[in-house]
């Protein structure tokens, strides 16, 4: 019984060895974003996705619109809400191309109740972006805070907007910092991890194989 015991022990300590190095494998073998696609990497907790979100106000309205959608803040109301848009246009756009849609904007929805910041780089999915705040003002305090930023590929521009009129987000730096986030995700394969995981399975075929003979 004594020896029967001891087996079962080694048998157990065995199988924990080959799951948790099974386990190690397989954590890195797909390299995964938390969304796949032109998409938000972090949202905030309590913010819900609409893929059929529309807005009137765009950085680039004479540009080709080829999809637009938004979080929305799960908990909002009329009078403090949030929420980020994200919008593909067609076509790269250069550093004077949006400032030129910032300064579009500023020129016909700016003033003393709607301020706007000059644009400044963000680093954005591995490369250099350009935003800037907007910031409104109603009876001498902040009623709501904006980022907006557009990161450019080589055959489209996205535009990220974060508006918030909900203290905790109002903001800059926690703005900037969701809107960061932003990554055209795609899953990629780790070669090495799955080397590793098909050598471990066959590691331990084999045993069981040796240990059902010897038997």
């Amino acid at each position: 019984m004594k020896g029967l015991t001891t087996t079962g022990q080694g048998s157990y300590h065995l199988r924990w060895l080959v799951g948790a190095v099974a386990l190690l494998a397989v954590g890195p073998a797909c390299s995964r974003p938390t969304f796949e696609g032109p998409q938000i990497q972090d949202p905030p907790d309590l913010f819900i996705y609409d893929a059929n979100a529309s807005q009137g106000r765009n950085i680039f309205p004479q540009r080709q619109q080829l999809r637009q959608g938004a979080w929305f803040s799960g908990l909002s109301n009329d009078d403090e809400h949030s929420s980020i848009f994200i919008t593909t246009h067609a076509g790269p756009s250069s550093r004077n191309e949006i400032e030129a849609g910032r300064d579009a904007q500023a020129n016909r929805y700016g003033g003393l109740s709607m301020q706007y910041s000059p644009i400044g780089s963000i680093w954005i999915d591995g490369r250099t972006a350009w935003g800037w705040t907007e910031t409104q003002v109603y009876r001498g305090k902040i009623a709501s805070l904006e980022y907006k930023a557009v990161v450019s590929y080589d055959t489209v521009s996205y535009a990220i907007e974060f508006h918030s009129s909900q203290p905790e987000w109002m903001n800059e730096q926690k703005l900037k910092a969701v809107v960061a986030t932003f990554a055209v995700g795609r899953t990629e394969l780790n070669v090495p991890a799955i080397i590793v995981l098909v050598v471990v399975g066959m590691a331990v075929q084999i045993f069981w194989s040796r240990r059902k003979q010897a038997a």
